[in-house]
């Protein structure tokens, strides 16, 4: 059944497209998030079931905070009996730290208020389930029955840590938790250890979701961070985000560091057809329901509006960045709109020419020995049987491309592909 698009339901397909999924309390997040990889699911079950500590590095905008996110959904639906505290600690004030007393001192009062935004749950419960009303009945009942999963343990978590926060203020003779973090004189770590380790006597389990803490300007000030805070991560549960830009890696005296507390993994950020229609399809179907009440309609609609060959284009030119996979998704559709298109077609994807380069034969080489695994210069040229200088200088070349990404120097320099790199193989492939 082919189903006539119009203007109305290209632009209707943009009120979701960008909408930021920064919280797993988001009354959309289950319809919108897509679990990469199933990275959500086995992370949370390593947590909680192995008591494991995660750090998980990749370009700014990949999707690190929203994939924590889904770890910390994934284990509050998953719960059943198991009591979860899920605590976000976005450290606030990382960036402006300049010694290693203030970077301390912005994260651990950022773990008070993690704790403090679970115990305001609660308060915004309701908010939560009033929002449903204004989505068609059939995304309202999703929305419901996804809710159903979490507000449970949540509401549960809220209670013990609103009771943690009471018998804080208390024990500190305060009149309340925000003359607790914003007072100078405190000793944030021990504050943040006080309130820790009441919460742990419940029996609850935390899991400690970290962001921004890698937003300072010295990678030294954040190594000399992990390797004098060690004592406080080991035996946490959690999972810790880390940045790098495109073309360079996480620097080895940081990741050196944080290996010591936790395990080390690259996050892959959309690098599949099938990751990209799930992710693209979910929010352009969500915002064409808001003019359309038939749920099948909708379903056949969003499919013709994004045929695949439209978001195969959209991936090559933003593998695997999902912040620009959505804003070139969003772009394309002003684009179809503006050219008065009833679907959005691959010219309308905004290209440049630097994401849409065709690897050389030898750098095609060199990305398909990556592809089955991370390796050294030397091993690279030695399977290739080419000399180690030479394949040294395209690795360096790639990196620029972002289409592979480095740990370690020197003779200890392994050298892994990323989704870029992956798709630049599907665009040679394609061009032979």
């Amino acid at each position: 059944m082919l189903i006539m698009t119009n203007i109305s339901t290209l632009t209707a397909s943009l009120q979701f497209m960008t909408r930021e999924l920064l919280s797993y309390e988001v009354e959309l997040f289950d319809l919108l998030y897509h679990d990469i990889g199933d990275f959500a699911t086995q992370q949370s079950t390593k947590i909680i079931n192995q008591d494991r500590r995660i750090s998980i590095y990749g370009v700014r905008g990949v999707g690190k905070t929203t994939a924590m996110q889904g770890v910390l959904w994934r284990a509050l639906s998953a719960s059943k009996d198991t009591r979860v505290m899920p605590i976000t600690i976005t450290v606030k004030g990382a960036k402006a730290a300049s010694n290693i007393k203030e970077l301390e001192d912005a994260f651990y009062r950022s773990v008070i208020t993690g704790v403090l935004e679970v115990a305001e749950f609660k308060r915004k419960k309701s908010k939560l389930w009033k929002g449903t009303q204004k989505y068609a009945p059939w995304i309202g009942r999703k929305i419901t029955e996804a809710s159903s999963l979490i507000f449970p343990p949540l509401s549960y978590a809220s209670d013990l840590a609103e009771k943690g926060i009471e018998w804080l203020v208390n024990r500190l003779k305060q009149t309340d938790i925000e003359t607790i973090i914003t007072s100078t004189t405190v000793d944030s770590r021990n504050v943040a250890d006080i309130l820790i380790d009441r919460l742990e006597e419940t029996g609850t389990l935390l899991i400690f979701v970290i962001d921004e803490l890698d937003k300072i300007s010295s990678d030294t000030l954040l190594s000399d961070f992990f390797d004098g805070n060690q004592s406080w991560f080991q035996g946490k549960r959690g999972i810790l985000s880390l940045t790098y830009t495109f073309g360079e890696s996480i620097k080895e005296t940081v990741a050196s560091s944080v290996r010591r507390l936790s395990t080390v993994e690259m996050y892959p950020g959309v690098s599949t057809q099938k990751d990209a229609e799930k992710i693209i399809h979910s929010r352009a179907f969500l915002g064409i329901s808001q003019i359309q009440k038939n749920e099948k309609i909708v379903d056949q609609t969003t499919q013709e509006v994004f045929p695949p060959e439209t978001i195969k284009t959209i991936l090559d030119v933003s593998a695997p960045n999902t912040y620009l996979m959505l804003e070139r998704t969003y772009e394309a559709i002003q684009r179809a709109i503006e050219l008065k298109s009833e679907t959005v077609k691959p010219e309308h994807v905004f290209k440049e020419e630097t994401e849409i380069k065709i690897p050389s034969q030898l750098e095609y080489q060199v990305l398909t020995v990556l592809s089955k695994g991370r390796t050294t210069p030397t091993d690279t040229a030695d399977r290739l049987d080419k000399k180690t200088p030479s394949i040294t200088r395209v690795l360096k070349g790639m990196m620029i491309k972002d289409w592979v990404t480095r740990v370690g120097s020197g003779k200890r320099a392994y050298y892994s592909l990323t989704a870029r790199g992956a798709a630049a193989i599907r665009r040679y492939e394609k061009s032979d």
